[in-house]
């Protein structure tokens, strides 16, 4: 019986405060979450990362939520970084931390000094069962598999360790081996700043290529030129029951680069599908539904990386840079007014027009709000079904029902299908 698996934790990746917002609904739909400091020891060093000064504050919020959450200290460290390294890992554990994202040795020695449980991360590249048992020795509460471990090793290393092992479910996927690669640093006038192992990778790799022959000669043909390392993004949504059955203890999904919309989809829809499983009502028709979620928000096109085979030409995007999603959001307005006793606002309509049944979605610079559905549409004192089309010269002030407090100047979105993705140009040749 499915009861008897223990549920895996859904590993949700943290950007900011606005990912935090309750009208996201991830402190409800995920287990877990990973995040970084401005510290700058992470992957993701461009990233909105956490103030240290806030990471007290950001623990308490997730724990209060009765949630976990790791730090990723998982870059390569130098000899000028060790102090800083030292007193980021303490402060980690006396702010309550449950556990370092660690790669570099040097990490995992001063965490265990310090005394705070520490993660594999995946830059280790742990792909096999000795590899495995190397790190579990070592002291380690938990290994992230390489990416590039098949389903079938996965139980095999899985079968083989007393500790957890989590596995990305979906996000990006890196040309190279779980992200080591210098193209980024070499391009970059051989600045090691700029290397994936140090969180700074300019991606390079998700750039046109053209190939040249040895006497100048261009081969722009359609098999020659693209973008031939542009990795499609991984999604394992429509094979949760493999992945539960394989023992894998973590569900990891990448984006800590991504807004709060692709976040609360991108969770959302990850915790339906587990606890779809469990419930025994996980099927075709739900993970289509899933998929068309997915597809909504950011994303390269997908595959499934490789679980079940190596992916191959037909798992690269050649055309597209950057989200190949035809849905985007739109700015049509904004908040001119807010009514408490009401539960309504006033929004100065601009572009596109309103009705009922529409799902619009509000936010601002500092606090993501939510995606509200249309339930009431009230025109010059009179409810109506929609309103007439504004424009820039023709404004509209339209009132609509809200379900919490909205703050004035939020901006107001609706998600346009735009059916024909844009196409990079060709001219931006590496």
């Amino acid at each position: 019986m499915t009861s008897k698996i223990p549920s895996p934790e859904l590993l949700a990746p943290l950007s900011n405060w606005k990912s935090l917002e309750p009208q996201t609904n991830i402190l409800r739909n995920a287990d877990a979450f990973y995040f970084g400091l401005d510290t700058n020891f992470s992957m993701r060093a461009r990233a909105d990362n956490f103030s240290i000064d806030d990471l007290t504050k950001l623990v308490t919020t997730i724990h209060e939520a009765h949630r976990k959450c790791y730090l990723t200290t998982n870059i390569l460290i130098y000899n000028t970084e060790l102090v800083e390294l030292h007193q980021t890992i303490q402060l980690a554990k006396d702010a309550g931390v449950d556990a370092l994202i660690c790669h570099d040795l040097a990490t995992i020695m001063i965490a265990k000094q310090v005394g705070i449980p520490f993660h594999i991360s995946t830059q280790a590249n742990i792909s096999n069962k000795i590899a495995a048992k190397f790190y579990e020795s070592l002291g380690a509460e938990r290994l992230i598999l390489a990416r590039e471990v098949n389903l079938e090793d996965i139980k095999d290393i899985v079968s083989e360790v007393s500790i957890p092992v989590e596995c990305f479910v979906h996000g990006a996927m890196c040309t190279a081996v779980s992200g080591r690669c210098y193209l980024s640093a070499d391009l970059m006038q051989h600045n090691s700043e700029f290397s994936a192992n140090r969180g700074k990778c300019v991606q390079p790799c998700r750039r046109y290529f053209t190939f040249q022959g040895e006497e100048g000669e261009l081969l722009d043909y359609d098999q020659f030129s693209g973008m031939f390392f542009n990795a499609k993004d991984l999604c394992m949504i429509g094979h949760i029951p493999e992945l539960i059955e394989a023992g894998i203890a973590s569900f990891k999904i990448e984006g800590r680069m991504r807004d709060p919309l692709y976040l609360t989809e991108v969770v959302g829809c990850y915790r339906e599908a587990i606890s779809s499983y469990y419930e025994n009502t996980y099927t075709q028709e739900k993970v289509d539904k899933w998929l068309n979620k997915l597809t909504h928000v950011f994303n390269r096109g997908f595959h499934t990386g490789y679980y079940f085979n190596r992916p191959n030409i037909e798992d690269i995007e050649k055309n597209v840079r950057g989200n190949i999603s035809t849905w985007q959001k739109k700015q049509i307005g904004k908040v001119t007014n807010y009514y408490r006793k009401a539960m309504a606002i006033e929004i100065d309509l601009f572009d596109e027009y309103l009705h009922e049944g529409q799902e619009i979605v509000i936010e601002n610079r500092s606090s993501f709000f939510h995606k509200q559905i249309i339930t009431s549409l009230q025109l010059e004192g009179a409810l109506v079904e929609e309103t007439p089309m504004a424009n820039r010269e023709n404004h509209i002030i339209v009132g609509i029902k809200v379900d919490r407090p909205v703050p004035i100047n939020a901006l107001v979105y609706i998600m346009e299908n735009r059916s024909k993705p844009k196409i990079f140009p060709k001219k931006d040749h590496i």
